[in-house]
């Protein structure tokens, strides 16, 4: 399995790199730098192990920040332009056919039944405000969607989309490049 190319300092392409990996059908497979795979379950974690594993400064940020939350942050800012944390983009930004699969899986969570397990039911609640929504975030409907699939997939439970659909959907947002997800983010009001 060849490694994406992750260059330094050219984000367009590193995102271009993500998104082509996410339309893989082995995209949840990563090999570290020793050559192990290891199996990653949503299309944001497999983002940021591409990015630990194959961008050349990953090395270097993670030392300069202690905690993981921080190096987590700094490298998808780093290696991908990710402004904002999770991120967070304006929905109307997106192309109307991607922003309306996300609003199909917003109204299927809507329209399930409530889930026993508190978790799970949080990623449902999740979806189903997305259309009352102005920013929507791609580490949320990276892991909403899967956590509902692997959870029941059914879609009388709201989980329309099964993981290599959620991992396509990521993907066309990263290619769309919504302008308030890349680096520098945007304003509030």
């Amino acid at each position: 399995m060849p490694a994406p190319l992750l260059t330094p300092t050219d984000q367009e392409a590193n995102r271009r790199a993500w998104a082509e990996w996410l339309r893989r059908p082995d995209w949840k497979m990563i090999h570290n730098f020793r050559e192990h795979p290891q199996e990653f379950s949503t299309p944001w974690d497999v983002g940021y192990a591409l990015a630990l594993a194959y961008w050349p400064l990953s090395g270097a940020v993670a030392e300069e920040y202690r905690h993981p939350t921080d190096i987590e942050d700094a490298i998808m800012l780093g290696c991908y332009g990710l402004g904002k944390e999770n991120g967070e983009f304006k929905a109307a930004e997106l192309p109307d056919r991607i922003r309306s699969v996300v609003l199909m899986a917003a109204q299927a969570a809507r329209s399930a039944l409530p889930y026993p397990d508190r978790d799970i039911e949080a990623a449902r609640n999740m979806l189903e405000i997305l259309p009352d929504e102005t920013e929507w975030h791609l580490y949320a409907l990276s892991y909403a969607m899967i956590d509902l699939w692997e959870f029941d997939p059914s879609p009388m439970r709201g989980a329309v989309l099964d993981p290599d659909a959620a991992a396509r959907l990521i993907a066309d947002i990263l290619d769309a490049a919504p302008p308030s997800l890349l680096e520098g983010g945007f304003e509030d009001g």
